[in-house]
């Protein structure tokens, strides 16, 4: 009897354990790894020595001044001039065009390339659309009871200001915004929140192939809320042609809930903004002699919104690295000019597509341009509501417009340095190089990450590895083509 409630005492103490490590207080059971999270820093972020790192060759030792530990302490420079701008009070922070930030950039281009001992250092000006400048602005949400804010809310970029007392609208949640989320709904005058969903980031996105703001003001919607992406919150201020504003994942999902519970929920938008007309940036460019009169051209774009440390600190770290490793060449051994243009950027100006209205004189004695852009971004992987970081990099968008032995040096110096591309080339090129993608051979690797124009764009998502890899990729690229004669780089047309 003694040993039957012994047993009986015990199989209850076990079911009331089972209990509480299969119920609400799961962690009480929970035992912590002694081992940590050897991957990650204090801050949670990936170490930089947890990345795969590829041996160089011994016959690729020239390369190994190129190193990414370097170009990640350049993109530092470049991602303190961002955070100046923030500090100083600009509500749209960053590397902007047009603005006292963006100024800074290319002076810091500017002298680097003098640094290096670049020749004919020189600033190509441009007329500028009206810069746009926000005073003031305030999103605030309301169910009757208490009036509260979003951590990720941001107004869409270029909008033109509300009323001074502000909008507001009743919300409701439309799906991603497709014909069929409109069957049975009623949108008129109210503010609709949309899902953009991602492909990977905006570049792609879901809101951009349906056309889904358009067709909410179409259907009469007064304002559009976009919530961006499929994990996190990340913050962007994607544009809008009338009211609206931004929202990350996870806040959405929070008025998704409550709006899906039966709760009557408001927005209020109040932002207040103008315009600067008649400004002009610039580019700069300056030049590395090498002994003959052809030309090769490495273009990068220094603006970015933002810290922006991938779009495009992180080109513009590779293009110094560059500069650094061939200046440190004798002339003698450098067959082709290298022409480096620190370009002003394509986000809300001209870009690069003046080499290409100007080709027949900008680009008349030129081998090859390289664009340097989104060069080195971590890899990641969905993991419920959360994109987890990897400890490799990311494969990148690829873009080869030459002869067949062009594409023969591109490809071995990708597989020596591990740079990842996709398995099928880009149909075109995008960012810099689209307008002058087929003027004359041309290569660009690129990737568009779900961060990007976010302002979680820092540089924890760039790998000093894939600087690294990439920039010695590319160098070894620029001395197997100076073995080609031009002729042998031209596309078989």
């Amino acid at each position: 009897m003694v040993n039957s409630m012994i047993s009986l005492n015990t199989l209850k103490k076990k079911l009331v354990l089972i209990g509480l490590c299969l119920g609400p207080f799961t962690t009480v059971c929970a035992q912590d790894n002694p081992l940590g999270q050897p991957l990650l820093d204090s801050a949670g972020n990936l170490l930089e020595d947890a990345f795969i790192h590829i041996p160089l060759r011994q016959e690729d030792q020239a390369y190994a001044d190129i190193d990414g530990a370097w170009m990640k302490d350049v993109l530092m420079e470049l991602d303190q001039i961002s955070l100046d701008d923030k500090n100083s009070g600009q509500l749209f922070w960053g590397r902007n065009l047009g603005t006292e930030a963006h100024a800074i950039s290319q002076n810091w281009a500017e002298a680097n390339f003098r640094r290096y001992g670049l020749q004919n250092i020189q600033r190509k000006t441009f007329d500028l659309n009206p810069v746009w400048v926000v005073d003031s602005w305030s999103i605030s949400f309301n169910n009757g009871n208490e009036i509260f804010q979003l951590e990720s809310a941001r107004p869409p970029e270029k909008t033109v200001s509300t009323p001074e007392a502000g909008l507001e609208y009743e919300l409701i949640w439309l799906g991603t915004g497709t014909d069929a989320d409109y069957l049975g709904r009623d949108v008129s005058n109210k503010a609709v929140l949309i899902q953009d969903i991602p492909r990977p980031g905006t570049l792609r996105h879901s809101i951009r192939t349906e056309d889904s703001v358009a067709r909410a003001y179409a259907h009469g919607a007064a304002a559009v809320g976009i919530v961006y992406g499929i994990s996190d919150n990340f913050a962007v201020w994607q544009r809008t042609t009338g009211p609206g504003f931004n929202l990350g994942f996870e806040d959405g999902v929070k008025l998704r809930d409550r709006l899906g519970a039966g709760e009557k929920l408001t927005v209020s938008l109040n932002y207040q903004t103008h315009t600067v007309p008649d400004q002009t940036g610039d580019s700069v460019l300056g030049t590395l002699p090498g002994t003959s009169d052809e030309n090769i051209i490495i273009l990068s774009h220094i603006d970015g919104y933002f810290q922006s440390a991938s779009d495009n600190a992180s080109g513009m770290a590779v293009m110094m690295g560059l500069i650094k490793h061939f200046s440190a060449i004798p002339q003698s051994q450098r067959r082709r000019n290298l022409i480096f243009m620190s370009s002003l950027g394509h986000h809300s100006g001209p870009g690069a597509r003046w080499l290409h209205d100007e080709k027949e004189s900008a680009m008349a004695d030129t081998a090859m341009v390289i664009n340097l852009e989104h060069v080195a971004l971590v890899r990641t992987k969905y993991w419920g509501p959360t994109l987890r970081k990897m400890n490799t990099v990311s494969p990148m968008r690829w873009w080869v417009w030459g002869s067949e032995d062009m594409l023969n040096v591109v490809l071995d110096s990708f597989q020596r340095f591990n740079v990842g591309v996709t398995a099928n080339m880009e149909s075109g090129a995008s960012g810099e190089m689209g307008s002058l993608a087929r003027d004359i051979p041309t290569l660009q690797v690129i990737t568009s990450p779900e961060i990007k124009h976010t302002e979680q764009d820092t540089p924890e998502w760039v790998p000093a590895v894939g600087l690294e890899q990439i920039g010695r990729a590319y160098a070894k690229i620029i001395d197997g083509v100076n073995k080609l004669d031009r002729n042998n780089l031209l596309p078989a047309l």
